[in-house]
């Protein structure tokens, strides 16, 4: 991904549907699904760090790599986009 996307708001739904759909974008739509489907199956378990990691092996990192693990992996936050 870009290191020149920048993210205003970063609180705002509106950013973080942004921020997925630039995932989706760099990824495409079948490698997308593959690491959401992982992230929402991992229930947690995985430690942040090398959640981080795997998706930064991706290509994505920084707030983006923070929207797809507050949305598709973290109990506290589970979104369906």
């Amino acid at each position: 991904m870009s290191y020149e996307i920048q993210y205003s708001n970063i609180e705002s739904e509106e950013t973080i549907k942004q921020a997925l759909k630039d995932c989706k974008q760099w990824l495409g739509n079948a490698q997308y699904k593959k690491v959401c489907d992982i992230l929402k199956t991992d229930h947690g378990q995985t430690s942040p760090s090398l959640i981080r990691m795997g998706l930064m092996m991706q290509g994505i990192q920084g707030y983006p790599a923070q929207a797809m693990i507050d949305t598709y992996w973290s109990p506290q936050r589970r979104l369906d986009f």
